[in-house]
């Protein structure tokens, strides 16, 4: 689907702003355990989540025009998004758990209960034994945020669109607000209360625009995205906690601004090498995030053992880029793309495809 072909390459930009961020952290770590200089602040490159959830709002909302107030809609939309997401983050956490079990000194992650493994496969928020709160595989973080932010959609479905499009938004604001008010302390509330999921409902009334009709030319939509990333990669308020509500808007709204000017303005030609490119890397954008890190951190170790400053450390940037993209491509079309059509084929065999299933297949969500 070429109409929205932006989104696929606002994906990959969004995958390579995370991608950046973690080798800036372990470029960071190199430096500090060889004597080099840092060379970049990593943290400017944290957008790339927020750009991922304002993204996913957008998706939902488009996707599921038709599919409010529509009877098995709610179930269809949950399973469409498991089988989306469940695969590959499930062997990762499969690998981490055996890795647990067999040498546990080999993993950073500090698992003192079985339970922790558990709410880890069910996408369930829980502090580890050292407070953080992260699911065995550390990146999965943001998909407790999705599921959680799917369940609601879900519920929303059983609705008309109007209504079930304010169910959604007014749900997600409350918790917020409540949680920014201090109204609970249970740790899934706080987690799922963090403004970050803000995100979700600025991408969604994207999404309302852009099937209300509204289209920027050219040159404001370049100018939206251009603001909107320089905002990104300037701004911050690096004085409040990451998950203060001024901390997240400074990331989220630029993360809008960049959606609406790649959502709303004239698409892209996919045709075009270099748009390829983008899209391909958009496509393979989930197995991306998920597996760089367990290939970075090894390159930090031995890169730090072996290379120390025996050679420039700005080459670490463009050699975990290549690395990562190089992994993400070969999960995708290895793993997750072939897991995905078996599933498909398996769902078709068992009911008819509806009308928001096509169109979400053809804009891979």
């Amino acid at each position: 689907m070429n109409r929205l072909v932006n989104i696929q390459c606002l994906r990959a930009v969004a995958a390579l702003f995370v991608v950046m961020f973690h080798c800036g952290l372990e470029m960071e770590r190199i430096a500090a355990a060889t004597g080099q200089a840092t060379l970049f602040d990593h943290q400017r490159w944290h957008g790339g989540v927020a750009l991922f959830f304002t993204i996913s709002g957008f998706i939902m909302v488009v996707t599921c025009r038709d599919a409010f107030g529509r009877s098995g809609e709610m179930a269809a939309f949950l399973a469409r998004r498991l089988k989306r997401i469940i695969p590959i983050y499930w062997l990762l956490t499969l690998a981490m758990t055996a890795l647990y079990l067999i040498a546990p000194g080999l993993i950073r992650v500090p698992v003192e209960r079985a339970s922790d493994i558990a709410l880890s496969f069910l996408f369930f928020p829980f502090a580890r034994p050292d407070g953080g709160v992260r699911p065995l595989v550390t990146p999965g973080w943001t998909l407790n945020l999705e599921v959680y932010f799917y369940a609601i959609f879900a519920i929303g479905l059983l609705f008309r669109r109007a209504i079930g499009l304010t169910l959604v938004i007014g749900s997600i604001t409350l918790l917020c607000l409540l949680r920014i008010n201090g109204a609970f302390n249970a740790v899934p509330l706080l987690f799922w209360g963090d403004p970050i999921v803000l995100g979700f409902v600025f991408g969604m009334l994207v999404g309302v625009a852009h099937d209300g009709g509204v289209r920027f030319g050219p040159l404001p939509a370049f100018a939206l995205i251009a603001a909107g990333l320089a905002l990104i990669l300037t701004g911050g308020v690096r004085s409040l906690p990451e998950d203060a509500l001024f901390a997240r808007l400074a990331e989220s709204l630029p993360a809008t601004m960049v959606l609406a000017g790649a959502a709303l303005g004239p698409q892209a030609n996919p045709a075009k090498a270099g748009w390829r490119w983008l899209v391909a890397i958009g496509d393979a954008s989930y197995s991306l995030y998920l597996v760089h890190e367990f290939l970075l951190r090894p390159m930090r170790l031995v890169w730090t053992a072996m290379i120390g400053d025996a050679v420039p450390l700005w080459l670490f940037l463009p050699a975990g880029i290549a690395t990562s993209i190089a992994a993400g491509l070969l999960s995708y079309h290895a793993l997750e793309r072939p897991i995905g059509r078996w599933l498909t084929r398996r769902e078709k065999r068992g009911m008819s495809g509806s009308a928001p299933f096509a169109r979400a297949e053809a804009i891979r969500p």
